[in-house]
């Protein structure tokens, strides 16, 4: 199987996770758990399907960080609410 095959069933297992996670369990700590499977299944995309994982730092660096700052946000608004 080819790689980026690997990484669509990593992506899917991770969303399936997530959704598992929403509805079957409780805490404090699940928004957290949700929003670093969304960063690893961001940076997947990143990485592999934007192909950014060779492309120059300043290119990944900066995806990467629009990335973690949208993350941020959202748990700071939703920490906030």
């Amino acid at each position: 199987m080819k790689k980026l095959a690997w990484i669509w069933l990593v992506l899917l297992a991770l969303t399936i996770s997530a959704w598992l996670a929403g509805h079957r369990l409780d805490g404090a700590w699940l928004p957290l758990l949700v929003l670093g499977l969304a960063a690893i299944k961001g940076q997947l995309v990143i990485d592999h399907f934007m192909e950014l994982k060779h492309a120059p730092r300043l290119f990944r660096y900066a995806v990467s960080g629009w990335l973690l700052t949208v993350l941020g946000l959202v748990g700071v608004i939703g920490a906030a609410a």
